[in-house]
Formats: structure tokens, sequence, C-alpha cells
């Protein structure tokens, strides 16, 4: 073959020289803003609308917070006291677990499908033209440490010197943690080991938990011994001090760390970042329609698109029962949502173990209905689709119920495990009632409509039927366990919740 048949080599003789990135940006900025069609006082009235909500947002919330720590300092028992100890080994191992797994389901570093085609195949520096991205990630990650870390420490009464202390110690120790993940992006071994890591931390946030549940009941309530020590009193001026050097140093090392991970952006392939770019379209999309439901399956989606295939198993009898079992063997294939599922089960016991009871239930039905959810990929699947329907031969009636099998004894289990912090087996058949009916509510409910009525608003035409769709499922959720808030007696505490469940499984359902 001849070197004019060869693959094409570059040469700056015939392409010219390599354009930088920053350049580049900003090439297509200016070419932006020539096709632009909003005018300045347009954009300015964009921007005043978000600084005022997030104004009114922060206002209101930095009130309800302050007073809140102002009531939990009030405390003096001793249990508040160990509560406040007990607090940071539980929130920072989850939210760093919380965090990789975030990240790592989104890139963390994305770019859209186009820039991958456009922009990252051509030779320009390709650190350099994810290097934006990078940023962006960076700044939201120590955001978010920052607000969680502020309210999960002054919501239980902490000193406020004590929470500026501990939101930059937590920024830091995510900012690392932000780091990990793009190196870790960068293979997929390094990913699936980050993955066990966010695992065992999830494990690791359990066991304080666990401690905190089964403490004494004597010790709950008694005050400290020798003179309890106002949290709001800094008592240790040297220990503080000490905690803001170790801070700045922290966060001088983290910089540090920052850019040394920026200069490894080039390592990340063309796939990792588009799969990104993807899943956070597909999730934008979904929040438009404000369908929680949808949002978990544009990430299930990209979860088994990752997977690619699995080793076929035959089935076993005919009809329900074939399909029951199916449904059993997926749920399986995906065995890192029966562990999160059961790790669940930490909630109500920590709950209980802060002593208040009031909040058992209600705390029990939010986790035991974010571990049946992810179960319902099943239900969703065939609801969503009226081809399906028809290929299985049965109307959706039959449908939803065959398919509720294998969840509804997942949610019994789960509630009899969680039964001794519930305190009675009619409390935990009423949240076990509400996880299923919740969850089947929301898995096979309809999706808005725009062929009907719409109403008109700022935003433009909006379906009323969107206005119910984020808390479908938590309606019925919250109407199983009302008897239970509402202190009746165990007749209406079985009752009630029974008579929705028959209501909701008997009622035909409509076609999507």
């Amino acid at each position: 073959m001849s070197q004019a048949e060869g693959p094409v080599v570059f040469d700056r003789k015939d392409f010219g020289a390599i354009p930088s990135s920053a350049s580049l940006r900003k090439w297509m900025r200016k070419v932006r803003r020539g096709k632009a069609d909003r005018t300045l006082g347009q954009q300015f009235e964009d921007v005043y609308l978000i600084i005022f909500s997030v104004a009114m947002l922060g206002a209101t919330g930095g009130n309800v917070l302050l007073n809140l720590n102002d009531k939990s300092a009030a405390c003096t028992s001793g249990s508040c006291s160990w509560l406040l100890d007990t607090v940071p080994y539980i929130l920072v191992p989850l939210l760093v677990s919380t965090m990789l797994r975030v990240l790592l389901s989104i890139g963390p570093v994305s770019a859209s499908r186009a820039t991958a085609f456009w922009l990252l195949a051509t030779p320009v520096d390709r650190a350099a033209l994810l290097r934006p991205s990078y940023r962006l990630v960076v700044v939201v990650a120590a955001a978010v440490g920052a607000l969680a870390a502020v309210i999960g420490w002054a919501l239980f009464g902490a000193a406020w010197s004590t929470v500026g202390e501990a939101a930059v110690l937590t920024t830091v120790l995510l900012l690392f943690t932000t780091c990990a993940t793009v190196w870790a992006q960068q293979t997929a071994e390094r990913s699936r080991w980050a993955l066990r890591i966010a695992d065992g931390l999830l494990i690791a946030a359990a066991v304080p938990a666990l401690l905190l549940a089964f403490r004494q009941p004597v010790e709950r309530f008694t005050n400290v011994a020798g003179g309890f020590e106002d949290p709001h009193e800094p008592n240790f001026p040297a220990a503080n001090l000490r905690l803001l050097v170790v801070g700045a140093l922290a966060l001088a090392v983290a910089v540090v760390l920052v850019v040394l991970t920026g200069r490894t952006l080039g390592e990340l392939s063309r796939q990792t970042a588009v799969a990104g770019g993807d899943l956070l379209a597909g999730l934008a999309g979904a929040a438009i329609t404000l369908d929680v439901s949808l949002l978990a399956d544009v990430v299930a989606g990209r979860h088994w698109r990752l997977k690619g295939r699995l080793k076929s198993r035959r089935g076993r009898g005919s009809t329900g029962v074939a399909m029951i079992h199916r449904e059993f063997l997926r749920i399986l294939r995906w065995p890192r949502r029966l562990v999160i599922a059961f790790a669940l089960l930490v909630v109500p016991y920590a709950v209980a173990g802060t002593g208040y009871d009031v909040l058992v239930p209600i705390a029990a039905g939010l986790a035991g209905f974010g571990a049946v959810r992810p179960l319902m990929d099943g239900l969703r699947s065939v609801c969503r689709s009226a081809g399906l329907v028809r290929a299985l031969g049965l109307d959706l009636r039959e449908l939803r119920v065959i398919m509720s099998v294998v969840p509804g004894g997942f949610a019994a289990l789960w509630a009899t495990l969680a039964e001794p912090a519930l305190g009675s087996p009619a409390v935990a058949f009423a949240v076990a009632a509400g996880m299923l009916t919740g969850a089947v509510r929301q898995a096979s409910a309809r999706p808005p409509t725009y062929s009907g009525p719409l109403v008109a608003s700022p935003m433009g035409a909006i379906p009323p039927g969107l206005f119910s769709t984020p808390i479908r499922g938590f309606d019925l959720l919250l109407l199983c366990l009302a008897p239970v808030l509402l202190g009746l007696g165990t007749i209406w505490i079985v009752t009630i919740p029974a008579i929705i469940c028959l209501i909701l499984f008997a009622v035909p359902a409509k076609p999507h």
C-alpha cells in the first residue's frame, strides 16, 4: 500500500496549527451570542428571579434551621448529648458513600454527545476541553458538602463554631471524594472498587446507627452526672483553634489535589464522558415532568446498558407463576438494590434510639418505600407498554397483582424485621401495606397527558395531572399510616390499610 492510500496523518502544513481549547471555547461563545434571540432585559429578569428565589429559600430555611438548632440545644438530657456525639459517625460515611455513588453514576465528568463528536475527537487538548465540566462538579460537590454538614450538625443542636468547622472538614472530605471519582472514572476496574468502597462506607454508617438504636432505654432519658456541657459554649477554644488550623491545611491539600486531578482529565475516554452526558439529558427531561419514577427509569436504563448482557435462565411454571418466577430472578440480578434496601432497616431503629417514638412509623414508612420502589421495574415496564400487555395475554389489573407478589413478600419481610422498632405487629402491617400500595401506585401511574384541558401559566400550558405527579404513591403511604399517626385503636390500624390494599388491587387499571 502506498503512502497516499495509508491512514491520514496530522500535519500542520496541511491542516494548520491546532487551536487552543480557550480559543475554541471563545469562538463557540461568540457564535452562540450571535444566534441568541433573548434580549439583555429578559436575561436580567431570569437572573433576578433566580437570585430572588434563592434568597427567599435561604432566608426561610435559615430561619427554620436556627429555631430547630435553638430547640435542640435546649435539650440537656444525656440522650441528646450522646446523639450529638454519634451523628458525625453516621453522617460523614453516609455523605461520602452517597457522593461516590452519585458521581460515579453520572461520570462525574460528562459531555454531551455533540461535544464528544465534534470536539473530543479532534487533536485539541482533551483535558482542557473537559476542565469546565470538572470545575462545575468540584464546585457543586463542595456546595452540597457544606450545606449537608451545616444542616446535619445544626439540627442536633451543635454550637455554630462546631457547625462551621464541621462544614469545612466535610467539604474538604467531599472534595477528596470528587477527585477520587474522577480518577476512578478513567478505568472500569477503578469504578468497581469505588462502588465497593461506597458499600463499605454504607455499612460503616449503619454500625453507629445500630448502636444508637439498641442503647438501653434508661440511658436515653438520664441526665449526665456532674453537669451537662452546653454545646453552644465553646469550652475548649484551643481545640477549636486546632480544628480550624487542620481545616485550613486540609483545604490547601484539597486544592492541590483538585489541580493534580485536573491534569489527568486527558485520560478519560469519550464513552464514559458521553454516558454521563446522556444520563444528565435524560434526567433533565424526566425532571420537567416532575415524575420521580421516570428519573429512576433513566438511572436503571443506564445501569442495564452498561451491564450489556446476562446469562439467561430457564423459567418455571406457566402464566402467572412463570411471571412471578421471572420477577424474582430479575430482582436477584441487581443484588446491590437488596443490600441497600435491607440497610434502610437502620432508619426506624435509629429514630427509635433517639427517643422520638412518634416519628418511628413515618420514618419506617418512608425508608420502606425507598426500599421497595426499586423492585417495581417489572410493573413499571408493563404499565408503560400497551403492546407488552397485549403480548402477555392478561389485563392490566391481573398483571399488577402478579408483578406485586415478589415486592409484596419483600415488604412483609422488611416490616417484620422492623417490628421491634415499630412496637406492634399491627403497626408493622400498616407500614408494610403503605410501602406496597404506595410503590405500586407510583410504578403503575399514568404519565401526564397533554391531549386534555391545559392550565395556562407564565411557563406555558401545563396539564392538571402534572401537579399531582410528585405526590403519587406517598398519598397512599400516608393514608395507611394515618390511623397510627392519629393514635387510633388496633382494629383501625389493621382495617384501613387492608381496605386500601383491596381497593388498589381490585379496581381495573386504565391502559396508558
